[in-house]
C-alpha cells in the first residue's frame, strides 16, 4: 500500500454564483493538515488558473460549480496549493494576475520543483521574481 499526500479543493460562491473563496486543504504524510485560503478581489482573478489545473483531473462542470470540496490527486493538488499561496500576500492586480497566470502554465514538473522550493525560505519570493521577469519579455 502507497501513502501519498491528499488534497482538497473547495470553490465557494456567493448566492449570484460568483467566486467568492478558493481553498486547497492538504494532508501530509504523517497525518498534519494545511490550508490555504484566497478570498475577495484575488480569488475572481485567480479562478480561471485553478479552474486550468483542475482540468487534468477530469472534472465536470457541476464538480466545479458544486461548492462540494473536490478530491484531486497528490500532483494536481500540490499545483493548486502553489497557486494559491504564491498570489495570497499580493495586493497589486497586475501582480496577482501575472503570478496566476505563470503558475496556472507551468508544467506539473516544475509545479513539483517549485512546491518543495516554497517551504524554503524566500522560496515565495524567489518564485514571484522569476514569473516577474518572465512577464515582460
Amino acid at each position: 500500500m502507497t501513502r501519498t499526500e491528499t488534497y482538497r479543493c473547495t470553490v465557494e460562491r456567493d448566492d449570484e454564483g460568483r467566486v467568492i473563496a478558493l481553498n486547497v486543504h492538504a494532508t501530509d504524510l504523517e497525518g498534519g493538515e494545511r490550508a490555504v485560503r484566497v478570498n475577495g478581489y484575488r480569488a475572481l482573478h485567480v479562478a480561471a488558473g485553478l479552474h486550468e489545473i483542475l482540468r487534468d483531473a477530469r472534472l465536470r462542470g457541476q464538480d466545479w460549480t458544486s461548492g462540494q470540496p473536490l478530491t484531486v490527486d497528490p500532483q494536481l493538488g500540490a499545483h493548486a496549493e502553489l497557486l494559491l499561496r504564491a498570489v495570497k500576500p499580493l495586493q497589486r492586480l497586475d501582480r496577482i494576475t501575472t503570478v496566476a497566470t505563470g503558475v496556472a502554465a507551468m508544467s506539473r514538473e516544475e509545479a513539483a520543483y517549485w512546491h518543495a522550493q516554497v517551504t524554503r525560505r524566500n522560496g515565495l519570493r524567489a518564485l514571484r521574481l522569476l514569473l516577474a521577469e518572465s512577464s515582460k519579455r
